[in-house]
């Protein structure tokens, strides 16, 4: 069925005068624990757990070119970055969380540049804070965001900096606790409306909401440090930062991807279940 109804979909690009793409580069924010050809692997392996045809957005067809899987992966350390490279041609799609992608078209939608389309596969996405082995911070943190699923602050921190975010995330403050020990965290700052810290250095978004939240609780100064995406186990590892902003993916039998050895992850406290990718339209 799945080879008839693709068969139909490159007919229907002929017509169109359209050409499908085998071959696609792909963008994806760096992973800290697989390389560009481990991610095509990953790709590949999903390849029947995806419907490439349960579309978002549909307009004359413009989905057709950024149907193939991909076999050219490109790592970006950022959204902005990855976004620069869609809009000077040099990647065909960007592949985005759920979140972020809906947060996106609720900025860009109206503009009629891009067009996208859901990836609905057998996987999960989770985001958690990561943390060296025996840190002595891991269970406090850990144990406070238990907490805050169990009382639906995180429900209610999602509803607030994510599902109603705008294009101007709502600035976080973070309480100072006088002669209160300083735990540094590093975020990337560029994943709105999840991960974001603006341009003039104040923090805002999901993430920072959370964490903000964790500080109170626990009567705790945090200092956020901004990293690129790959550099996350880096960061954990010289001891730059005690925690890391981590997300990561499951499928049902399969070990858990992009952990490495030697950290360990709280209980996460977002997941999505959903991928986009997001192209530049053919046409005006």
């Amino acid at each position: 069925m799945k080879k008839i109804l693709v068969s139909l979909l490159l007919l229907l690009s002929v017509t169109w005068g359209v050409t499908a793409s085998a071959a696609v580069r792909e963008g994806h924010l760096a992973y800290s624990n697989m390389d560009g050809e481990e991610y095509i692997d990953f790709i590949t392996d999903l390849s029947n757990d995806y419907l490439p045809w349960n579309f978002y957005k549909i307009d004359r067809l413009e989905y057709l070119p950024y149907l193939g899987i991909s076999t050219e992966a490109q790592d970006f350390n950022s959204l902005t970055e990855m976004l620069m490279a869609l809009d000077a041609g040099k990647i065909d799609r960007m592949e985005l969380p759920q979140p972020v992608a809906e947060y996106f078209f609720k900025l860009n939608g109206n503009e009629e540049k891009y067009v996208t389309y859901m990836i609905t596969k057998n996987v999960t996405y989770y985001i958690a804070m990561g943390f060296k082995e025996n840190n002595k911070w891991f269970e406090l943190f850990n144990e406070t965001i238990k907490a805050m699923t169990e009382d639906r602050t995180l429900l209610f921190l999602k509803a607030q900096y994510v599902m109603d975010a705008d294009e101007n995330p709502k600035p976080i403050k973070f309480e100072k606790f006088p002669d209160a020990e300083t735990v540094k965290i590093a975020v990337t700052g560029d994943v709105p409306p999840i991960d974001y810290v603006a341009v003039d250095g104040t923090p805002a978004g999901f993430n920072t909401a959370m964490l903000a939240e964790i500080a109170k609780r626990l009567k705790i100064n945090i200092e956020l440090i901004n990293i690129n995406a790959g550099a996350r186990a880096a960061a954990l590892a010289s001891g730059r930062a005690d925690g890391v902003f981590w997300f990561w993916y499951d499928k049902s039998t399969k070990t858990p991807r992009d952990i490495p050895t030697g950290v360990t992850l709280t209980e996460p406290y977002y997941s999505w279940d959903t991928l986009y990718y997001v192209g530049k339209k053919l046409h005006k």
